[in-house]
């Protein structure tokens, strides 16, 4: 122990005599340590951290495959998830959930109705999880039947806080979920959460007796194994049940899977790869920072061989000199460890606020006792990681060469020459990938923003009306599998009377309304007929015949600004007993009706038998929706011509409806008055997300800027390094080479001999860590598939920019120490030390 409080000692004595290169390195080391910090901590909340679960090995979710997708998940349907329950053998209970918004309470005292988020589920779901309330108790299989839930709901505890003041009474309370009268009966515990982290009530899964027949796969399926039951079993298990279910039911099970799997992977699964990647790439600008490090260390080794040398001529061993410079890089990565921690405790900060709202588990991120750990470790391994090699080449030194070298100076042999170079080059590599990677990504997103969107999305506010399924609709039947609703006409007379009195605004130039979020993901392609045209067989040939259904009211294109390319919008005079009609974007007119006029054709929606057919009555331009590669097949119709029998999984778009306001200035500016407005129609609808569409547009693109911003900040932290590299190593080359470069220009050399003598040396190492860094991208650029849009992970553009861009910065690393070289007083330099 006092050898090693003397070799500390001694360490920092020699660190304190350098503190410029000591900076260099604590600095490098701590942009790597604190970047691997920050990231550690994003993926030990998300993929590692705690779930406020009973005995967490024994939670499983179990979702779908759909053939020819392995990799994919779904979700169940109504009829698959009660085949599980009933076929398998290795759950103890199996539950079902579904995400679900209500209006929470009602206009008064001057408090709005406000719409809440939470999820439906069956009793199973809390027996699986393992949890309960922290007061009064969880619903029963009693008060979950079939067509007839109980009007009961558990709420969460930021719920209770917010809405109930903490009332501990608040069991008592029965208030209006979507109209209707429900009892609270319990609170969860302020940890728990389950699909989604900001859900506030959980309430019975209202499931008819018609989804016995067919449903939407949309559940979320949870289950607790059999006590000595492991997931291989499991899913030994239900690969027989999915193969039972496809042969009873090959219309809708053929080709589709089971995949049995930890809770954590089925929550969190689609975080996993892009939080590697960014691991990845921290890993990277470490490795970038330790080459750096190890780069300064070498260049120091030079100076400090006569010190060596007489150590040892006066006995010290080998080991022990090993151990001197060890404890050295020791204590530079355990310095930039701690700087490292700062640096991470503010990344995390940055990165939770630039974070994308659907990020899970957000507000429990922070450096706790295992980043901290982590962090140790990584300072640990680097310090060994960076010191190693230079320890051994210093502590072997010639010692009769080294002393006579004292007098004049020494110069680096040739191995510390072929190393410095050999980390030079690996950081280019290094830095190039990490370029590659972002400039993908770059690429990707211009592309996004360039996305022609086919209207005018500014001076455009937006606010949704959603009103409750069940309160409008009956179940009456089943087609194609999924349930057949009567609908009520109310819905479609309330969104009439709100368009007519928001149009009334004081402020809105124009108003419309549609039943989806204009440019935003929709509803699944529905099938159609063409009159005059062959009926398609079942299969993918009939699938073709599909296009996008969006109801409308008037108005919408002029209020969108959707150039209109021939025919007519819709009026006032489309109501439900006139002729039913549609107007449909440019790619379905060219697909259905190539080198035709499609104006005056007819086609029948594929919706509910004995649909009523549609006349085309006009082309509109296409329009971006979701960011897609290509516009797809769309057609929009009148809200009020639908029929009053829908079929699932569309009948949402019968009682929900996004009305759009063009102003001349801010948008947000009549927001409360287009509440008020809605409040006059029936103060008992609450208005929701209330956004302008630019905002919607660049929610679309938080994802690609999140992983684009990240990857750009670590490629250019690593690129800097990578240039202190090469600087370094040219400008200690220089500074080796002072007396034969005087001799060379005493004897007639140009500046120019002299500059190229300076690039015959960077040369090869710039070269050859592009060429290795070309090659490493190639095989590593695939894992950024799933974040790129319109461009390849191999695009061709991207890397040779990229590689010309960092040769570049290399080039001009070498210029400073370069242009030192070529101003050597000849005269000066041949009396150099």
């Amino acid at each position: 122990m006092k050898n090693l409080w003397q070799d500390v000692a001694f360490g920092l004595r020699m660190l304190l005599k350098r503190p410029g290169l000591t900076a260099a390195a604590v600095v490098s080391l701590a942009l790597g340590i604190g970047a691997n910090t920050a990231i550690f901590g994003l993926i030990n909340t998300i993929l590692l951290g705690p779930l406020p679960y009973h005995d967490l090995d024994r939670v499983v979710m179990v979702a779908t495959v759909p053939p020819q997708h392995p990799r994919d998940t779904r979700g169940a349907s109504v009829p698959e998830y009660f085949a599980w329950q009933k076929q398998n053998r290795a759950f103890e209970t199996l539950g079902a959930a579904s995400q679900d918004e209500r209006d929470f309470g009602t206009q008064q005292n001057g408090v709005a109705a406000e719409r809440i988020r939470g999820e439906e589920v069956t009793p199973e779901v809390f027996a699986a999880l393992g949890v309960q309330p922290i007061l009064g108790r969880v619903f029963t299989a009693a008060e979950d039947p079939i067509d007839a839930p109980a009007p009961v709901m558990v709420i969460s505890h930021r719920l209770w806080q917010r809405r109930f003041a903490s009332d501990p009474n608040v069991l008592s309370k029965a208030v209006l979920l979507d109209g209707v009268n429900t009892s609270i009966i319990g609170v969860m515990p302020p940890e728990f959460r389950f699909e989604d982290d900001v859900s506030d009530f959980w309430s019975p899964i209202r499931f008819n007796h018609f989804q016995l027949s067919g449903s939407a796969r949309y559940l979320v399926v949870v289950a607790r194994l059999k006590p000595g039951v492991g997931i291989r079993q499991a899913q030994s298990e239900m690969d027989a049940v999915a193969a039972q279910l496809a042969k009873d039911f090959p219309d809708r099970n053929k080709g589709w899977g089971i995949r049995v799997q930890t809770v954590r992977e089925g929550l969190f699964g689609e975080m996993r790869q892009p939080l590697l990647v960014l691991e990845g790439a921290v890993a990277f600008v470490l490795l970038i920072a330790c080459a750096n490090v190890a780069g300064l260390l070498l260049a120091r080794a030079s100076s400090r061989r006569t010190e060596v040398a007489v150590r040892m001529a006066l006995g010290a061993g080998r080991g022990h000199i090993v151990r001197q410079l060890l404890t050295e890089s020791m204590l530079l990565s355990l310095l930039g460890g701690a700087l490292g921690v700062l640096l991470a405790w503010w990344g995390l900060r940055a990165l939770v606020s630039l974070s994308p709202p659907y990020f899970p588990r957000l507000h429990e991120i922070g450096v706790d006792l295992r980043v901290l750990g982590f962090t140790a470790l990584v300072s640990i391994l680097t310090g060994i990681a960076f010191g190693f090699a230079p320890a051994l080449m210093t502590s072997k030194p010639d010692l009769v060469e080294s002393l006579k070298e004292s007098a004049r100076g020494a110069s680096a042999s040739r191995g510390r020459q072929r190393l410095r170079g050999a980390l030079v080059a690996s950081q280019i590599a290094l830095s190039l990938v990490l370029l590659v990677g972002a400039g993908l990504l770059i690429n990707s997103f211009v592309r996004l923003q360039r996305t022609a969107m086919g209207c005018d999305p500014t001076g455009l506010l937006t606010f949704q009306l959603r009103l409750p399924l069940p309160q409008y609709s009956k179940p009456v039947g089943t087609y194609h599998g999924f349930p057949l609703l009567d609908i009520s006409p109310e819905p479609a007379l309330l969104f009439d009377r709100v368009y007519q009195r928001i149009r009334a605004v004081p402020g809105a130039q124009s108003a419309a309304g549609s039943a989806y979020v204009p440019l935003t993901e929709g509803p699944p392609g529905l099938t159609f007929q063409i009159e005059g045209q062959p009926v398609p067989d079942r299969g993918s040939e009939r699938d073709a015949y599909s296009a996008t259904l969006i109801p409308v009211t008037p108005n919408f294109f002029a209020t969108m600004k959707i150039p209109l390319l021939r025919g007519r919008d819709f009026t006032a005079r489309d109501t439900a007993s006139s002729p039913w009609v549609t107007v449909i974007n440019e790619t379905m007119a060219r697909r259905f009706w190539p080198n035709e006029d499609p104006i005056g054709k007819r086609l029948t929606l594929d919706l509910v038998p004995d649909e009523r057919p549609r006349e085309v009555i006009a082309v509109v331009r296409d329009t971006s929706r979701h960011w897609q590669t290509k516009p797809e097949a769309m057609m929009y119709v009148p809200h009020v011509q639908q029929p009053m029998r829908y079929r699932g999984p569309y009948q949402f778009s019968r009682v929900q409806m996004t009305f759009v306001i063009r102003t001349a200035g801010n948008p947000m500016r009549l927001s409360s008055a287009m509440q008020k407005a809605v409040a006059e129609v029936n103060p008992n609808v609450s208005v929701s997300e209330v956004h302008t569409v630019e905002q919607y547009l660049a929610d679309e693109l938080q994802e690609p800027r999140y992983y684009m911003l990240l990857l750009g900040v670590f490629s250019v932290v690593a690129t800097a390094l990578a240039a202190i590299g090469i600087y370094g190593v040219i400008a200690f080359s220089v500074a080796q080479r002072t007396r034969e470069i005087g001799l060379r220009m005493a004897l007639g050399a140009s500046r120019p001999d002299v500059l190229k003598l300076m690039a015959r040396q960077a040369a090869p190492l710039i070269l050859g860590g592009l060429t290795l860094g070309l090659l490493v991208s190639l095989a590593v650029t695939h894992v950024l598939s799933a974040q790129l849009w319109g461009v390849t992970a191999t695009d061709p553009q991207t890397f040779v920019a990229v590689a010309a861009l960092l040769a570049l910065i290399s080039l001009l690393a070498c210029f400073v120490p370069a242009r030192r070289a070529i101003k050597v007083d000849p005269s000066i330099a041949l009396r150099y030390e």
